[in-house]
């Protein structure tokens, strides 16, 4: 046990700064750190700080604050709260990363608003809660890494999509466009990939969560372990591999080839008339 505890203890220092989001009773939040003492009390009075940053590509979130990333000209950062816990909101540089967390128990009715304008943007990872948006992309690749209960939208265009999600958050890439996405999502979470046009589609749900997408790509990959739902009706696929474990379904479009495996109480459903058929299951049904 002694050792097990010394371990945790470890991963907590390495991971950062761990926030848990308390509410007060009073419609308020109570932003605990894993490493701070008394609660700082919010003084209401709202202040607006610009702070000093390098060009950077990548961005790492932790805590509860409202995050709007921006892609053009120029780089800024701004951050916006009350003016007696701004200096606990804390901001960095490490290996080409911005890095934004909440130093201390702060307790604020006010929420944190960061804004981060950059030329470019290919790496965000974001853990806690509250809201981000990122408007603008314009090309190369994107990487998200989510964890926790965060609503992030994104829009604009990217080459590759490579999203990771754990927990009940949500990503609404609806306004997005790439040419190919590969996603994974555990847990009870939301997925609108918006539109995929060129390569693949490869996506992995485990959990009650559920994802979309529309365009048209060479090869789409599904697979869902538990009760999730894949709804790619929107996205026709020349060839395809879908299976299902559990009680979760899958619908795609599929033109040439298909591979499709439903073992339990899901389904697959495929629509379109593809001559090269392997199926394994009794609810794979196709719709033409």
């Amino acid at each position: 046990m002694r050792r097990t505890l010394i371990a945790l203890a470890a991963l907590s220092i390495l991971a950062g700064c761990a926030v848990i989001v308390v509410p007060d009773g009073e419609g308020g939040m109570h932003y605990k750190s894993a490493f701070g003492g008394d609660a700082v009390q919010g003084n209401g009075q709202n202040l607006v700080e610009t702070r000093q940053v390098a060009t950077l590509d990548g961005i790492d979130v932790n805590g509860p604050m409202q995050v709007e990333i921006r892609v053009g000209q120029g780089t800024s950062l701004q951050v916006e709260g009350d003016s007696n816990i701004l200096p606990l909101l804390r901001t960095d540089a490490s290996n080409g990363t911005l890095r934004i967390w909440v130093e201390g128990n702060v307790r604020t009715s006010n929420p944190l608003r960061v804004t981060y304008t950059t030329p470019a943007l290919h790496q965000v990872t974001a853990n806690g809660s509250g809201q981000m948006n990122i408007a603008g992309l314009s090309g190369g690749p994107l990487n998200l890494s989510l964890n926790g209960s965060r609503a992030v939208r994104v829009s604009g265009y990217v080459s590759q999509l490579d999203a990771r999600l754990n927990g009940s958050g949500g990503l609404n890439a609806s306004g997005l466009d790439s040419t190919a996405t590969v996603a994974r999502l555990s847990g009870s979470g939301q997925l609108a990939l918006g539109r995929v046009n060129g390569e693949q589609l490869n996506l992995e749900l485990h959990g009650s969560g559920s994802a979309n997408a529309s365009g048209n790509v060479r090869n789409m990959t599904v697979r869902l372990n538990g009760s999730g739902s894949a709804d790619l009706a929107g996205l026709t696929s020349q060839t395809a591999e879908l299976s299902t474990n559990g009680s979760g379904s899958i619908s795609a479009a599929v033109t040439q080839s298909v591979v499709a495996a439903a073992n339990g109480s899901g389904g697959v459903t495929v629509y379109g008339n593809p001559a090269q058929r392997n199926v394994s299951g009794k609810r794979v049904s196709f719709v033409q």
